[in-house]
């Protein structure tokens, strides 16, 4: 059985960095996220349609489910539906019914929810929405993940700090590692 781990997080909380590092510790592969990709080719005024978010989180989940047959115990998730979902609200103060079916679920997905916190530098990249939209993510996700009682482990501090707490969360010990170096 595959233990599917998904990270959350504002823009530029480490979600990717983090995913990466542990996958290569662990010796298995991460699940990318999808809506970057698209977003950058897709694009209109930095902005994207209520069809194409739910064209995003109908395929992040595809890439999923499809993943979890090359994974090696544990695969790990750059983002999920709720991350879409969320953007749609962002940008259009709602979202198309299926997508908002497609977050509220989304959870029955996953074995652990990581919430990255936002205690590292902002890495002001031409495609992210800024400092302050991470503020307001960042906000948004601990409130939603209180109200609904959703349970997550929040990392913070350096790659090294993060990756020991979600290993700890997994029950990992250092001796059970493998190393792939």
């Amino acid at each position: 059985m595959i233990k599917k781990i998904v990270f959350l997080g504002g823009p530029s909380t480490g979600k990717t960095s983090l995913c990466e590092a542990l996958a290569k510790e662990l010796g298995t592969i991460t699940v990318p996220e999808y809506g970057r990709e698209y977003w950058i080719t897709h694009q209109v005024d930095r902005r994207l349609t209520p069809e194409q978010l739910l064209h995003i989180a109908k395929i992040q989940n595809q890439w999923e489910d499809q993943a979890v047959s090359k994974a090696n115990e544990y695969l790990f998730c750059d983002t999920s539906a709720f991350t879409t979902w969320h953007f749609a609200l962002h940008y259009h103060q709602t979202a198309l019914p299926e997508l908002e079916r497609l977050a509220k679920t989304c959870w029955q997905r996953y074995d652990l929810v990581v919430l990255c916190d936002d205690d590292i530098p902002y890495d002001d990249t031409w495609e992210r929405s800024g400092d302050a939209n991470r503020g307001e993510f960042q906000v948004f996700n601990r409130q939603y993940l209180k109200k609904h009682n959703i349970k997550h482990i929040l990392v913070s501090g350096s790659l090294k700090q993060r990756k020991q707490a979600v290993l700890t969360a997994l029950g990992i010990t250092s001796m059970e590692i493998c190393t792939t170096d």
